[in-house]
């Protein structure tokens, strides 16, 4: 449970130190607003963030009312994990679950991404484990401003 906990936690300050590290850097803002309503069925793709030595990568398929597929991070000095992310399209965000393994333990977590023109940016937000794994506590804090913007490929 520790060590869950711990995973969870140190993608979240990852995410939060990016965010600091490129605040002052303007190659990496990009100009995005959030889509108010998408089409699940034109998010099929793969969806990449590359930098500062950290790799996202989300490829995306879609079936009936499910969009899912598999996502990769590679961070910085961070272990490394691949997992499912499984999902439906609402308004303008992809919601889902990521399924992985990290550190030998499997772990699913929340996740939300807003669709954008050019990408998807996930959310970063307080988290609890419950109902078997991590959970945001409330969506409606979530933050989607590190600038790890995933471009569609």
């Amino acid at each position: 449970m520790k060590r869950k906990l711990k995973a969870c936690l140190s993608m979240s300050l990852l995410l939060l130190a990016a965010q600091a590290c490129n605040s002052g850097n303007p190659t990496q803002t990009h100009n995005t607003t959030t889509v108010e309503e998408v089409d699940k069925n034109s998010l099929p793709g793969t969806y990449e963030y590359i930098g500062n030595g950290d790799t996202i990568r989300l490829d995306l398929n879609a079936k009936q009312d499910s969009v899912f597929g598999q996502l990769l991070y590679a961070l910085g000095e961070k272990d490394r994990n691949v997992g499912d992310f499984k999902g439906h399209v609402k308004g303008g965000q992809l919601i889902g679950e990521y399924y992985f393994m990290s550190e030998g333990v499997n772990s699913v977590r929340d996740m939300i991404f807003n669709v954008t023109n050019e990408g998807l940016i996930e959310g970063y937000g307080e988290v609890e484990e419950r109902e078997g794994g991590f959970r945001f506590l409330d969506t409606s804090k979530l933050k989607f401003d590190h600038g790890m913007l995933l471009e569609k490929k």
